[in-house]
């Protein structure tokens, strides 16, 4: 696939309410998703993940090279370059819900938080969180952006309060590497999993410890949390994503996903629409509502290791081992 080396907007406008729409392309659903088409590509060396900013000006890549940003565009050079921003690789960042910081993870055991420009969106260092004792896998904040929960190879999840950057509770509980970790019920919950095959639940009012929500046949990769918080998604290497209840505690449903393992899932902005990635090359988008397969796509040269829907779900983006990002668009032709 060639490399973008024009840009391509995200065609972003200010609305009297102050939300924001990409008015150039068309929100991706159940109905649509079978006309998805590539819109751009651009090479970053190895890449360990990709996130949008919340109004969806700004599409952020972490890899091996540090940090890259793509502000209101995509394609050619990017818009904010840190290199170095760990000492070793990105393994995972996030935004907070208002836009005004991203959290890093890195295979350096610390955590850093980066302060958002209002003006220019580029980031400044603010503050480094030090207590994990191996990499960090997965970072999340919560809802209101006042806490940040991590995940570490060195078996637990951690809790910090990010308005004075400090940890507030050590969760132990997984007996293996903690690959993901996200807030569920509104932020009522914490829900991690890992290598070793379980999806834990954490009540952050402290009435359960750790309950285990489920199990996969093998190491869970990722997962997302539904828009209303009620469902998640997981994907593992045992080849499927399974879709849980959050309220009553079970799962609902298994997809046979992709042959070599399910790396990645996002939902769309709706919910209507989960996509799935994995070491088969492929995307995969899911109608949540009666659980069919409704696309697949060849999409890249390697295993793609990392979704996400843009906050109007206008664009998919996808990463992947053969080192490039791409944009999806309902017919970009």
């Amino acid at each position: 696939m060639p490399e973008t080396t024009f840009r391509r907007t995200y065609a972003i406008e200010e609305t009297q309410h102050g939300a924001t729409l990409m008015t150039q392309f068309t929100p991706i659903g159940s109905e649509n998703a079978q006309n998805l088409s590539r819109l751009g590509s651009v090479k970053r060396g190895w890449i360990s993940g990709i996130c949008w900013s919340p109004n969806g000006d700004t599409l952020a890549i972490s890899s091996a090279a540090g940090l890259a940003l793509y502000i209101d565009g995509f394609g050619g050079t990017p818009d904010q370059l840190i290199e170095n921003a760990h000492d070793g690789p990105v393994k995972s960042m996030a935004f907070s819900r208002d836009g005004t910081l991203l959290a890093t993870g890195g295979a350096d055991t610390v955590v850093k938080l980066w302060q958002v420009d209002p003006e220019t969106r580029h980031i400044s260092l603010r503050t480094t969180l030090k207590s994990h004792i191996d990499s960090v896998e997965s970072v999340a904040f919560s809802p209101l952006g006042t806490m940040l929960a991590t995940a570490s190879t060195d078996h637990t999840v951690r809790l910090w309060n990010t308005e004075i950057g400090i940890q507030q509770e050590v969760y132990y509980g997984h007996d293996a590497e903690v690959s993901c970790v996200t807030f569920g019920l509104g932020g009522e919950v914490l829900l991690s999993a890992g290598w070793d095959t379980t999806i834990r639940m954490w009540d952050l009012k402290g009435e359960t410890n750790g309950t285990v929500l489920g199990r996969h046949d093998d190491w869970v990769r990722s997962m997302r949390v539904s828009p209303g918080g009620t469902m998640l998604a997981t994907a593992s290497k045992d080849m499927t994503v399974r879709i849980w209840d959050l309220y009553e505690a079970r799962q609902l449903s298994i997809y046979q996903a992709h042959n070599g393992g399910a790396d990645a899932v996002s939902f769309s902005p709706t919910g209507s629409v989960l996509a799935s990635s994995g070491r088969d090359n492929t995307i995969r988008l899911w109608d949540t509502s009666t659980g069919e397969l409704v696309n697949s796509i060849d999409a890249h040269r390697k295993p793609v290791m990392a979704l996400d829907f843009n906050p109007v779900g206008t664009m998919l983006a996808s990463a992947s081992g053969d080192n490039t990002v791409s944009l999806w668009v309902v017919d970009a032709s």
